[in-house]
């Protein structure tokens, strides 16, 4: 699939609708013909998100969230752009086009749907399990835990019965055999080629993806078999559904609440992170049976960009916390370090304690760079030096090198200049930015540029135009500005591409300064009316805009027409545009009305800049002592003067 396969896109948007998308994360009631709740990505009391249906786009006025379909899909469950197509299409039966299309796409797509459906079989069949009777054991286990039954419920935790074959022949009643539930990993193989339950005799914890769909278990012990060398804790090994080193356990309950207070609590246990849940950190998540994995903090830093990290305070936990930090620390993220007091863990502490205890070590936590730097210092010098050089290797974006720098400098006692002249990147920033790719472009951005329009690959081009008598003619895109034939002044290209020599000087081509608000109520009609661009452009609404992103707004539209400009639109232009086509619904009855005032306006701004470049060229003939120019140049005053009524 291309970084931006705007047919699947298309297709996609049209099969699935963003209010009833929104709907599966937030309450939505219509007022006024549009769709309104309390925003997802931010925590208010007084609803402030908005979904326009008919465009769908959605906007919040609190935060200034924006997008459509995509945006919203990737901002509430932390995906890139890529990752919330595949899943999207996968639900909208969308077919992808790849680059290199692989035979065994389809026979892998259809492997995933079938573990996922064996998942969701014996999501259901340990839940049961934790009902009946077969269950009291775990049930008096969980309440001897003190684990409320509402977190029992969110997080469908469920019963492993301790028996050979229970979960092999719930899979056999639904149609899978025992191969197929090898492969899932639900089942286990044994030198014999036996197959049994991987799962026997413990509390099972369902691992969710960002979606709700179960792909994976862990299973803890409840009753310790001295007989037997069996784990406290054991997961689902890695399956075409799942990838432990990927995923986060709680994150899908989570993922709200660590949207809406831009921070997460990452701790390594499953029952911390009920018990967090259970004492109103909902916020809270956890590693899955490993040691934290860059992918696990990319996918968390697609939430927020804080994380405070939960260790035991034991030599373990904070070697742990030491490798953690710098992965968090490397993409830019912020972090703080959470060890707990000598014999406590999260759950003994509060359940014991209570979250006044607990409130008080995350105030006395270090913050990330601190606790590093602490930590290092203890080390050889030459150990410190090669950690330090390590880490300024292993940052996501070489711009925070000169950032860290400083703080390493100061914290470790080393001299910043002789750090940042042995510390130098191995690789040109160019290289490690992909720019080979073009100006702005960036790997975070799934290949995207991050400075420009995604429409058209158009790194670091403008427009080219050159005025004459306050009009303006776009010629075409290119990456350099365009020069003037020798010899020849005051020439222009028309649009018939002719050039013509004019017997009047003209006076240089600046553009005026105006006022954004000026700017923004050009495009403010262009947004509202755009197939009326044409006519804007005719009255010199064009040569008013000077930011870029205004700039690439016009373009966009100018390009795609009165369809999906959204899909072609990033940053401020994307934004601009999602708010006011949500916020400003305008009767067709009041079109030719703004029509007839926008044309008046750009008409008379257009004679008023017409005339002062006239008067700013007759004084620079009249110091050169040139007497015909300056006849002539009056001659065409008095011609605008007349026009304008003399307004300028």
């Amino acid at each position: 699939m291309s970084s931006r396969d705007y047919s699947a896109v298309r297709e996609i948007k049209a099969r699935i609708n963003l209010a009833d998308l929104a709907r599966r994360y937030m309450e939505l009631r219509q007022v006024s013909g549009r769709w309104k709740g309390l925003c997802p990505f931010h925590q208010e009391k007084t609803p402030s998100f908005s979904i326009n249906e008919q465009d769908g786009f959605f906007y919040c006025f609190g935060c200034h969230a924006s997008g459509d379909l995509i945006d919203f899909y990737c901002r509430v469950n932390g995906l890139e752009f890529r990752e919330a197509i595949a899943q999207l299409a996968e639900e909208a039966g969308v077919e992808l086009q790849e680059y290199k299309p692989d035979p065994r796409a389809q026979q892998e797509r259809d492997t995933k749907r079938q573990c996922l459906r064996m998942y969701e079989i014996a999501r259901n069949h340990f839940s049961a399990c934790l009902r009946s009777p077969k269950g009291k054991q775990c049930r008096d286990y969980i309440a001897g835990r003190s684990m409320a039954p509402q977190i029992v419920e969110a997080f469908e935790l469920g019963w492993a019965p301790d028996e050979w074959h229970s979960l092999g022949d719930a899979l056999q009643s639904e149609g899978f055999s025992p191969a197929q539930g090898v492969e899932s990993g639900l089942l286990s193989r044994n030198e014999r080629g036996n197959m049994y339950d991987r799962f026997r005799g413990r509390l099972i914890f369902p691992i969710k993806d960002l979606s709700g769909q179960v792909i994976a278990f862990g299973g803890r012990i409840i009753v310790k078999d001295e007989a037997k060398e069996q784990a406290k804790y054991i997961n689902s090994s890695d399956t075409p559904i799942y990838k432990k080193g990927e995923h986060l356990y709680g994150l899908f309950q989570a993922r709200r609440a660590i949207t809406a207070q831009k921070r997460a609590l990452l701790t390594e246990g499953y029952m911390d992170v009920l018990t967090l849940h259970q004492f109103g950190y909902e916020n809270a998540c956890g590693v899955l049976g490993t040691a934290l994995t860059p992918d696990q903090v990319k996918r968390l830093g697609g939430f927020c960009s804080s994380i405070d990290l939960i260790f035991d305070g034991d030599e373990a936990g904070r070697k742990a916390a030491l490798k953690s930090c710098e992965m968090i620390l490397s993409r830019g993220m912020q972090c703080r370090v959470v060890l707990m007091p000598e014999g406590e863990d999260v759950d003994s502490l509060l359940q014991g304690q209570g979250t006044e205890a607990f409130e008080g070590q995350l105030q006395a936590a270090p913050d990330g760079m601190d606790y590093c730097m602490s930590t290092v210092s203890q080390w050889a010098p030459r150990e410190v030096l090669e950690w330090v050089t390590r880490f300024l290797d292993s940052l996501v974006q070489p711009e925070l090198r000169s950032f860290y720098i400083s703080r390493l400098a100061g914290g470790l006692g080393l001299d910043e200049a002789d750090l940042r002249r042995t510390a130098a990147p191995k690789r040109p920033v160019s290289a490690r930015y992909g720019m080979e790719n073009g100006p702005g472009w960036h790997p975070e951005a799934g290949g995207r540029t991050t400075g420009g329009p995604s429409y058209a690959n158009r790194q670091g081009a403008k427009p080219t135009r050159k005025y004459q008598n306050g009009k303006s003619e776009r010629q075409t895109w290119s990456g350099a500005q365009a020069q003037p034939s020798a010899g020849r002044s005051g020439g222009y290209a028309n649009r018939g591409g002719a050039r013509r020599q004019q017997s009047v000087p003209q006076p240089p081509a600046v553009k005026p300064s105006l006022a954004v608000s000026l700017e923004e109520t050009v495009l403010l009609f262009l947004v509202r009316y755009p197939h009326l661009q044409s006519v804007l452009e005719e009255h010199g609404g064009r040569e008013l805009l000077q930011a870029p992103w205004a700039e690439r707004l016009w373009e966009a539209v100018l390009e795609h027409g009165t369809g999906d400009v959204a899909m072609y639109l990033d940053g401020k232009e994307k934004e601009f545009w999602i708010r006011n086509r949500v916020e400003n619904s305008v009767p067709a009855e009041k079109e030719q009305e703004e029509l007839r005032d926008v044309c008046a306006f750009l008409e008379k701004n257009r004679r008023q800049q017409q005339g002062q470049s006239l008067v700013a060229a007759m004084r620079q003939m009249k110091q050169g002592g040139e007497p015909d120019a300056d006849m002539e140049l009056l001659r065409v005053l008095n011609e605008s003067l007349g026009r304008s009524n003399g307004e300028y």
